[in-house]
């Protein structure tokens, strides 16, 4: 092998994340063509990993390495969300300390790459196809997960695609509960999503829990520059209406001493 060969494959190793997935065609935008990747592959230091990816050889291929190829090289339009986001930045380790699925969101259907669909991952992959907040890349955030840098759902909008997904008691607790735990968010920012947000069951959701939880940041919402649509929405099934947000929820909760 060449110096320079020697050269390129030294920086190729150096520079490659620990469970990083690196795909062929990023690689040739680099300069590694065909060539140099059959020759690193004979010698045994990186191996295929499904068609158009490679990984190193001895390296595990990590979940977070594997969306890292898909934000950061193939530039799809597609991050962590909802309860795996407010996982990932502490807000419920408490509730589930392990993170079993992983939630990806994207505002458009697509395909994600067959290496990516059909690998064993230590976690249960989720794609949404979420229109929720399809107006905006607001509120995203980069984040070290694990070493690799990946893109997630901040907070304020994690909440927002959690509760898009209660439709039962159990689901509508459990975010309850992390609701609860909210109380440093955005104003400013929670503002601008609830008045971007495509559900008019998630902004109501969203503000009756704020509300009964006495969240502070709560009270420097402007709810008249909300749109909350009109009659009623049903959440929870034999539940009980609250009449300011016109949403049945468990009953327990229009019982004020149970606050």
């Amino acid at each position: 092998m060449s110096a320079n060969r020697n050269e390129k494959l030294n920086e190729l190793l150096s520079n490659w994340l620990p469970g990083a997935v690196y795909t062929a065609s990023w690689l040739r935008e680099k300069g590694y063509g065909a060539d140099l990747l059959h020759g690193y592959k004979q010698s045994g230091w990186i191996r295929s990993f499904g068609r158009g990816a490679y990984v190193r050889f001895n390296d595990e291929p990590t979940w977070e390495g594997g969306l890292y190829a898909i934000q950061k090289q193939l530039k799809m339009p597609v991050y962590a969300g909802g309860i795996t986001a407010l996982h990932l930045q502490g807000y419920a380790h408490y509730i589930s300390p392990q993170l079993s699925k992983c939630h990806l969101y994207t505002p458009k259907k697509l395909k994600l790459p067959k290496w990516f669909r059909t690998h064993d991952w230590e976690v249960k992959i989720k794609l949404h196809i979420s229109t929720l907040l399809e107006a905006t890349d607001l509120a995203k955030n980069q984040i070290v997960h694990n070493q690799i840098p990946i893109t997630i759902a901040a907070p304020e909008r994690a909440i927002l695609e959690m509760l898009s997904h209660v439709n039962s008691e159990s689901s509508f607790n459990h975010a309850w509960q992390i609701m609860e735990g909210l109380t440093t968010l955005r104003p400013e920012l929670m503002q601008a999503l609830l008045e971007l947000c495509n559900s008019v069951k998630v902004t109501r959701l969203c503000l009756f829990m704020a509300e009964k939880n006495q969240l502070q940041w709560y009270k420097r919402l402007k709810p008249g520059a909300i749109n909350l649509g009109s009659g009623k929405r049903s959440i929870v099934k034999g539940g009980t209406l609250n009449e300011k947000y016109q949403i049945t929820v468990p009953g327990k909760l229009e019982d004020d001493s149970w606050i």
